[in-house]
């Protein structure tokens, strides 16, 4: 009997720390959890953060803090950043001061001085986005290289990763109906980019397909949410082709979210400098806000996500294999 009752005490704790969905493991909201090496042992890891231009200001300077951490724990190869570099209006030039007071002197310690490869955000867009890619000549780190772009990753010696960064602002129907707040959005040929896109995901060989633009397709906030011209233009493809994820910025806040028996899975990601309100619908797979980044890390077929706070506290987990 009391063999019974401690069975049924552990099978109850076991359904509370791990739930099963869609056959993927994925860990509870945890406090207690601190990311070391440990937690991300021999993996191919990278650190991913958006949203976070505000010149240090709001949460920037403590995310930032913790990323260089972070990223020294787990041997960062590289960041991405999913656009709104600088807030509230971009940058007028590469010899522009945000570029030091925004960038420079708060991503200053040695374990971020690594690659960075952004996407361009709307907030970039009211600036000059080809003074950010221009700024790739002459930083040694920056490597907006274009409007968008593709490279692979060899994660061990049968298992590569395909990484893809878009320029989803021109692909937004609102932006061109605002008076030239958005000067350069209409010199982009979005059809070019949509036959780019779909080129590169049709000759991609890599096992693992991972796509990274500003805007989310989808997303329960009730401040941006849905992009209707993401799901239109974007996700058939990156389904037909059978990406894993897309990562994304724009809202405000840590999302994870799945339509039901798909396979792509949709992460939210844009508390790099500040935080609203989240919330959830029928996709949600966690929901959270507060101010972090997140650390991607690859190990044979399999991937682990992970929600960092400014405590360096795994917020939320989800490992699943590349099938």
């Amino acid at each position: 009997m009391k063999s019974n009752i401690f069975s049924f005490i552990l099978l109850a704790f076991v359904s509370l720390v791990f739930t099963r969905t869609n056959g993927q493991t994925v860990a509870p909201i945890t406090k207690q959890s601190p990311v070391t090496t440990q937690t991300f042992n021999k993996s191919f890891n990278f650190i991913i953060v958006s949203d976070w231009g505000w010149n240090g200001f709001k949460h920037q300077q403590e995310v930032a803090d913790q990323m260089a951490k972070t990223a020294d724990s787990v041997n960062a190869k590289f960041i991405v950043s999913c656009g709104d570099n600088f807030q509230i209006s971009g940058v007028a030039s590469t010899q522009d001061p945000l570029w030091t007071a925004n960038f420079e002197n708060v991503y200053k310690p040695l374990s971020l001085q690594v690659e960075w490869f952004p996407v361009l955000g709307n907030h970039d867009y009211k600036g000059s986005p080809q003074a950010e890619i221009n700024y790739s000549k002459i930083s040694r780190r920056w490597r907006l290289t274009d409007h968008y772009y593709t490279f692979a990753k060899k994660i061990n010696d049968s298992i590569s990763a395909r990484l893809i960064f878009l320029d989803t602002p021109p692909l937004v129907g609102e932006y061109y109906t605002k008076n030239g707040e958005y000067p350069e959005i209409t010199q982009q040929d979005t059809a070019a980019e949509m036959k780019w896109l779909k080129d590169v995901l049709k000759n991609s060989r890599e096992q693992w397909i991972l796509v990274f633009g500003h805007h989310p397709v989808y997303s329960a906030s009730h401040k941006h949410g849905n992009t209707r011209e993401m799901i239109d233009r974007v996700k058939p493809l990156l389904e037909q082709y059978h990406a894993q994820f897309y990562f994304c910025g724009h809202d405000h806040d840590l999302q994870h979210l799945r339509e039901k028996n798909d396979n792509l899975e949709y992460i939210v990601t844009g508390t790099g400098g500040d935080t609203r309100e989240n919330s959830s619908n029928d996709m949600t797979v966690f929901s959270g806000s507060e101010p972090a980044f997140t650390v991607v890390s690859l190990k044979s077929n399999r991937i682990n996500v992970c929600f960092v706070s400014t405590l360096g506290k795994v917020i939320y987990s989800y490992n699943r294999s590349y099938k």
